[in-house]
C-alpha cells in the first residue's frame, strides 16, 4: 500500500473509530475512503478498511497495555514514556506480515490520543 493511500485509509478509519463520524457506519464510513482514493474494487476498499480499523483498535490496546516509565520528577506524561518497542512487539505479532510503516500508521496518534491527554 503506497503512502498516500495508507495516508487516506488512516485518517477515515480514525475518523470513523475516534471520532465516531459517518454515523459508526462502515459502510459509509467505506464509501468515503471510496470517493478519496478512487480506482480500486469495492472489496479492496472493504479489506483495507477492515484491517486498518483492527490495527487501530490493537495500537490503542497495545498503548494502553505498554509498561510506562515516567523519569524521576517528571511534571507531564512524555512521548518517551511509553515502551515502543513491546507496542510494536506486540503488533508484528498480530500482524506478521505488514510492513513497519503499516504497523506503525497510528502509533503516534494513539499515544497521543489515549496516553498523553
Amino acid at each position: 500500500m503506497d503512502k498516500e493511500l495508507l495516508d487516506i485509509v488512516s485518517n477515515v478509519v480514525w475518523r470513523f473509530h475516534v471520532y465516531e463520524q459517518y454515523g459508526k457506519k462502515p459502510e459509509k464510513a467505506i464509501k468515503a475512503l471510496s470517493k478519496r482514493a478512487t480506482g480500486y474494487t469495492n472489496d479492496f476498499y472493504k479489506e483495507t478498511f477492515d484491517l486498518n480499523l483492527r490495527l487501530l483498535v490493537e495500537t490503542i490496546n497495545a498503548v494502553s497495555d505498554a509498561p510506562k516509565k515516567p523519569k524521576l520528577n517528571q511534571v507531564y506524561s512524555q512521548y518517551s514514556d511509553v515502551d515502543i518497542g513491546y507496542v510494536l512487539k506486540r503488533l508484528h505479532k498480530i500482524f506478521p506480515n505488514q510492513t513497519d510503516k503499516f504497523i506503525t500508521s497510528h502509533l503516534s496518534m494513539s499515544i497521543y490520543w489515549f496516553y498523553l491527554r
